[in-house]
């Protein structure tokens, strides 16, 4: 791929990247104009009342992103925001709840989209920005969403529709410069016209450099695919899949150097395919030279485009990566928490991983940040499924969280959703044998309370001297463990008491050394 000189590329980074702007929306007859755009981290968001009765008021924002309200009480008054954290900004008109709109930076890859948004909104409503056509036969969030067994965007939240020859929407996401990028969806056409209708595009976002085109067209209830590096040279699947299934489909682009020779490939599977855990050796359309006059991109954008009332297309789970196993990853079927045995069992299972270096087990109780608690390996790449299991022994009681970092081999992380359990107060006092025992040099000692109070909790020689006071003070219900380090003391027999305002009790323990 032919690149920039090094003089012109520090200049674009000084002068082009890092240069923060000012973006004025105006606010006149119910609506915000521009509706929908992309900003960088540093740019201010103007807003100007024009006309009426109008406010700016935040809806969802980034995490770490402060939040805004303002109403507007003369046409000419002015309200900046400034971007501070990269992802969508979400924003309405609290006296014209239609009124909507959003603003997102680029967003890091891998970029997942899984379209979980309500029903029949715009997507220029959550982060996708109108290039095209704006406002008219808008793109919209159908559904349900779709299904796919194994792709980890399965079963999550809606869908995009594309059933009209309107508008046009783009994503930035941060620029491939080199190697590859994938693009991964489900797709689901319900009628088919001939054209294309999701493709590469560069960042900042442009209308002319179109790459890697994928087209549909139909035959009765049969589909072809096709794909294009642009706008000629397409190549086409047989009609072998049908109106009405959901596929899982995989747009490669592939960066090379030179001029005029980058690459493109269409990888289609459907449902009785086994899952790709790693990237097939041919894929079903292409590989595709770049055997034009268009020039080569670095991808940065990804468009979906609108160009026939009689289509149907319904997208969903959306994933961007610059590897494949980054865009189809570690696929976790199920994840659950219950309590048991003064405890909590997790459970979970994958479908298939790629690249799993292993979890991280991270618990949370109410009002606490999140804490790791273990770590699981991984399998590693398979398309087997994997079922693994953790116990979180000797709790105190009360409502905990857990949740799964799942780690990559290459450092790569994603979480897991949220699970949530209630351990459930002891119904009895009482004090455990030590474990293990005998020990060197240390052992943990747990007892349950079914009731706050004062608890008294010491370690006695053979003599009847205290050698230790592991707990003295007050002490919520639950189960409770400490630990005892007996680095200082001789090997022989000690005895621990715990007291409480209901029990006296008194276990032997033998340290060997």
């Amino acid at each position: 791929m032919k690149k920039l000189s090094l003089l012109f590329a520090l200049f674009l980074f000084l002068f082009t990247q890092t240069e923060a702007t000012t973006i004025n929306i105006n606010i006149d007859n119910n609506f915000f104009d521009p509706i929908s755009f992309s900003v960088q981290v540093g740019d201010t968001i103007t807003w100007t009342l024009v006309a009426g009765m109008h406010s700016t008021t935040s809806t969802s924002v980034p995490v770490g992103a402060s939040t805004w309200d303002h109403t507007f009480t003369v046409p000419g008054e002015t309200f900046s925001y400034e971007v501070t954290v990269e992802g969508v900004y979400e924003y309405m008109c609290t006296f014209h709840p239609e009124m909507l709109a959003s603003f997102s930076t680029q967003m890091s890859l891998p970029f997942v989209e899984d379209f979980d948004y309500p029903a029949s909104e715009n997507l220029t409503n959550h982060g996708w920005v109108a290039h095209s056509g704006a406002g008219t036969q808008p793109q919209t969030i159908g559904s349900p969403g779709l299904t796919f067994t194994g792709y980890p965007s399965s079963g999550i939240g809606n869908a995009a529709l594309l059933d009209n020859n309107g508008e046009d929407t783009h994503r930035l996401f941060e620029t491939v410069t080199s190697g590859s990028v994938y693009m991964a969806f489900m797709i689901k056409v319900d009628a088919a016209s001939t054209g294309y209708f999701i493709h590469f595009t560069p960042n900042p976002h442009n209308t002319f450099d179109f790459r890697g085109r994928l087209w549909i067209q139909g035959s009765g209830s049969n589909l072809a695919f096709k794909l294009s590096y642009a706008s000629s040279d397409t190549l086409a699947t047989s009609y072998n899949y049908l109106l009405g299934e959901t596929y899982l489909c995989v747009v490669k682009y592939e960066i090379v150097s030179g001029a005029l020779n980058d690459i493109v490939s269409l990888y289609v599977f459907s449902s009785s395919d086994p899952f790709p855990s790693t990237e097939p050796l041919t894929p079903t359309i292409g590989p595709i030279t770049n055997g034009t006059t268009s020039a080569d991109i670095e991808p940065g954008s990804v468009s979906l485009r609108q160009f026939n009332a009689g289509q149907n297309i319904v997208i969903d789970g959306l994933r961007i990566a610059s590897s494949w196993e980054s865009a189809l990853p570690v696929e976790l079927t199920s994840f659950s928490a219950i309590a048991q045995n003064n405890g909590v069992a997790l459970n979970w299972s994958t479908a298939s991983e790629i690249n799993n270096q292993g979890f991280e087990i991270e618990r949370k109780k109410e009002n606490t940040n999140w804490t790791k608690i273990a770590f699981v390996n991984g399998s590693g790449t398979t398309s087997s499924e994997n079922n693994y299991a953790y116990f979180d022994k000797n709790i105190a009681a009360g409502k905990y969280q857990y949740r799964l970092k799942q780690i990559d081999f290459d450092g790569s992380f994603t979480y897991s959703k949220v699970v949530e359990v209630l351990a459930e107060v002891p119904v009895k006092f009482e004090l455990s044998q030590n474990y293990p025992n005998p020990f060197n040099p240390a052992t943990k000692i747990s007892y349950s309370i079914p009731t706050p109070g004062h608890v008294s909790l010491k370690v006695f020689n053979a003599l009847g001297q205290e050698v230790a006071s592991l707990v003295n003070g007050f002490t919520e219900a639950g189960v409770h463990t400490v630990d005892f380090n007996a680095t200082n003391l001789n090997s022989g027999i000690y005895f621990y008491k715990l007291e409480t305002s209901s029990l006296n009790q008194v276990k032997k323990m033998m340290l060997i050394k």
